[in-house]
């Protein structure tokens, strides 16, 4: 067995590198059974009180069973214990966030009101905002557990959506951050864009995309209005959307609509390739249909909220929602918040999100682009940014680069750090493949939290392996993360 102390508690984050002999009945009842008998090593309460079963998630190869902690009525911040196990209920993980009852404060101090709260954060904001929710709940910084309110705001000019959390005690600001995940977006085509299908973008400085650009396919599961809308994804949000009652929508990239067609389209065909994966009934990632909005921004930017469960794209320079690999990118976030709710929370976190966000664009749409162009994203949406840094070819990033966890940069751009994890993660899809690579790659994300960080990511798709191909490429995948110096795994 191994161990992850933790800093504050004296108690182990995690444990791992185990396999327990396979359990009985239903998971949430396995893992209630296995945390009883480690509520020693763990410090939880008798008879686990204060954690209750949050909800118990069916990956392909795994079932994975979340508690989280509450004291004296309230949500504890990040307080849950987690625990992993195969197919078979055999337990190989559990990670513990929980807080040991001797240290949790013997009443809630609240001497702040709510509305006090809410001022005070949207002073912190300083901008005009939109209050979306609060809760009142525990957060624990350092070695304290704090009474706190939780302030969720949205800001439309730059679009924004903080989550503020104020001390109910002193009035003080614990912490806050902007929720929205982003992209720095410039442009979008087509399948995936005009520059990957003519094989060149010189032909297209200057000048509209030819004909020969476009590919014409298959819109499914549309509804019946002409408006597109559907089984998975719909434009609703969009302002001064196209209709064809004919439900013929051969438009140019120049004119109004083909924005719409591009994301409805990409989006459509990424969902029915995660529901052939397995994620159907009562697996799916998406209950209901993913809503867009293609022009919600003049500014050269997207992003997918993940409160409004929206997705956003800007119309700055080339219109965002050309490029399909800048859709996949945003749809990637979308799809990690549908696993792990407002992933992102950390810096590493982060920086794996926009990491993942350009391997699903790249692995996605590999089969359509010519070899040089495969490790490149955003080609044409980033033809102007990779023409001013002399990438060959142009592009806005690419998934290839030769970088390494010590390359990582403490307060950087995690764009700039998220190349460091998309280049790992195509690293396994060169050497296991787009069918292998996406399934544990996707089915990892099923033990992350919003904090990870790249190590656990690691082991987390290791994990995934053994659940799913019995742990066949364990060694090739342990390679792949030593060369990266991504570990211990």
């Amino acid at each position: 067995m191994r161990i992850d102390a933790g800093e504050y508690y004296e108690t182990p984050k995690e444990i791992w590198g185990f396999l327990t002999e396979p359990g009985a009945g239903k998971p949430a009842h396995v893992a209630r059974d296995f945390l009883v008998a480690k509520a020693r090593l763990f410090k939880l309460g008798k008879d686990l009180a204060g954690l209750a079963h949050q909800k118990t998630i069916p990956g392909l190869g795994a079932h994975h069973v979340i508690f989280q902690q509450k004291h004296l009525g309230l949500r504890v911040h990040r307080a849950y214990v987690t625990v992993h196990m195969g197919r078979d209920l055999r337990v190989y993980m559990a990670k513990n966030r929980s807080i040991p009852a001797p240290l949790l404060p013997p009443e809630a101090d609240f001497r702040w009101t709510r509305r006090d709260a809410v001022r005070k954060a949207r002073q912190r904001v300083r901008r005009a905002s939109t209050l979306q929710d609060t809760e009142s709940m525990w957060f624990a910084r350092d070695d304290q557990v704090l009474p706190v309110y939780r302030v969720r705001l949205a800001c439309t000019r730059p679009r924004e959506e903080w989550i503020v959390y104020v001390n109910a005690r002193t009035g003080g600001i614990v912490s806050r951050y902007d929720n929205l995940s982003k992209v720095r977006g410039r442009a979008r085509v087509f399948d995936p864009s005009p520059v990957t299908a003519l094989g060149d973008h010189v032909p297209l400085l200057g000048k509209p995309p030819p004909p020969a650009a476009y590919r014409t396919v298959t819109l499914f599961g549309l509804n019946q209005s002409g408006d597109l809308s559907g089984e998975r994804v719909t434009t609703r949000p969009t302002r001064k959307r196209i209709r064809r009652s004919n439900h013929r929508y051969f438009i140019p990239s120049t004119k109004r609509g083909f924005e719409e067609v591009m994301v409805y389209h990409h989006i459509d065909s990424a969902v029915r390739y995660l529901e052939r994966r397995g994620y159907t009934g009562q697996r799916a990632l998406f209950k209901r249909p993913i809503r867009v909005d293609v022009n919600g921004t003049r500014e050269d930017n997207s992003w997918y909220s993940p409160w409004e469960k929206l997705l956003t794209f800007g119309t700055g320079a080339i219109d965002d929602a050309e490029d399909g690999e800048t859709i996949l990118h945003e749809f990637g976030h979308a799809l990690q918040d549908s696993i792990v709710p407002d992933f992102g929370q950390s810096e590493e976190a982060a920086a794996m999100g926009e990491g993942f966000g350009d391997y699903l664009a790249a692995s996605f749409f590999a089969h359509r682009k010519p070899a040089p162009y495969r490790p490149c994203v955003m080609t044409w949406d980033g033809l102007e940014a990779g023409l001013e840094e002399g990438l060959d070819p142009p592009c806005l990033r690419r998934v290839d680069r030769d970088w390494r966890y010590g390359d990582f940069e403490a307060g950087g751009d995690e764009h700039d750090n998220g190349e460091i994890w998309s280049a790992t993660l195509w690293d396994i899809f060169k050497a296991l493949g787009r069918e292998v690579a996406d399934a544990i790659i996707i089915d990892s994300h099923f033990q992350l939290d919003g904090f990870t960080k790249l190590r656990r990511g690691a082991r987390a798709i290791i994990d995934a392996d053994r659940n799913l191909h019995g742990g066949k490429n364990r060694s090739t995948l342990r390679a792949i993360f030593r060369d990266r110096g991504i570990g211990p795994v």
